[in-house]
């Protein structure tokens, strides 16, 4: 541990004759991140070779307070329940950012948030954003869900890019439209595990827009209006994270590579959605290793920049007859 590190530790932790223990105790808990971030499946690279020794304990960490909070939003099934015991992780998080962690994720996260001098608010913002999973199930415009995802999505990029070191906010804009874009990805992989939990994560009135009853959607029914609707959500999720792709080029080292490969695993992921949109009303499509390691090999090389442009639906769908 740096000085710095120790000199921040509660008194009883810095005493010489219980350091010793301190640090075998931290080592575990990271441990415990690490096997929790390598045992979930993701449509892209949590820890991999890209990763720096060094980050991977910290990396880790962040992913599974993420993962854990996420489990308890979508796994119980009582939504009171898991709105209780958001509750109690969010005091948890309280708990840990006053030096008193009790859980083996928060004793690594503490290192991690201490460290690296993360925002706290970018973690409280993550549990908002699981929370709020529980209470809405539905999004009127597509500003309401933007709202959403700068809560969901957008704080996972910023501390990341706090633990390489870097804090602009320029970065942070860019940084910003890649995980929303990865978010809106996700959105479309998931419209029929979604529905089947009543939730719409398009917004209604696109749904008008393209003469889409909700319940069609809710319902796994497919239809060319729907199709329509889908491949309109795939386009702005791809203009998002094209719209990010600058930041890889202001960045150096693995994470450069790291973010042209999350970039390149979002557009590979909507290229495959985008040729038949309908499939995710009846499975997840997932990125195969084959994909994943084009992705890796394609991160080597520089990436073309697009300029960012919010797609634009039809004055009026394409209707049955027209298809």
């Amino acid at each position: 541990m740096t000085p710095e590190w120790t000199a921040r530790l509660p008194a009883w932790k810095n005493d010489a004759s219980n350091m010793s223990f301190f640090r075998f105790a931290l080592r575990r808990a990271q441990l415990h991140c690490v096997r929790i971030a390598l045992g979930h499946y993701e449509n892209f690279f949590v820890l991999g070779p890209l990763t720096p020794l060094r980050f991977t304990p910290h990396l880790a960490a962040l992913y599974a307070f993420s993962r854990y909070a996420d489990d308890l939003a979508d796994e119980i099934t009582d939504d009171r329940e898991g709105l209780k015991r958001l509750e109690s992780w969010r005091q948890e998080l309280r708990n840990t950012l006053e030096g008193h962690p009790s859980h083996r994720i928060t004793k690594a996260l503490e290192c991690t948030v201490t460290r690296f001098h993360l925002p706290p608010q970018l973690l409280f913002d993550l549990l908002d954003a699981f929370q709020q999973d529980l209470k809405i199930n539905r999004y009127d415009t597509f500003d309401t869900l933007r709202d959403y995802t700068r809560r969901s999505a957008d704080p996972v990029g910023r501390l990341v890019l706090r633990i390489y070191g870097y804090n602009d906010p320029e970065m942070d804009v860019l940084s910003d439209f890649i995980c929303t874009g990865l978010q809106l990805a996700n959105f479309c992989q998931d419209v029929g595990d979604d529905a089947r939990r009543n939730r719409i994560y398009i917004p209604l009135d696109e749904c008008r827009r393209f003469e889409v009853d909700p319940v069609e959607i809710l319902d796994c029914t497919p239809s060319p209006r729907l199709e329509g609707l889908l491949r309109f959500q795939i386009v702005r999720a791809y203009k998002y994270l094209l719209a990010g792709l600058p930041l890889a080029e202001r960045l150096e080292g693995r994470l450069k590579m790291s973010v042209r490969l999350f970039a390149l695993g979002g557009l590979q992921i909507l290229d495959t959605l985008e040729r038949d949109p309908l499939a995710v009303l009846h499975r997840r499509v997932r990125l195969n290793a084959r994909q994943k390691i084009g992705a890796l090999l394609t991160s080597f090389n520089r990436l073309k920049q697009f300029p960012m442009g919010e797609p634009k639906a039809p004055a009026r769908p394409i209707s049955e007859k027209q298809k």
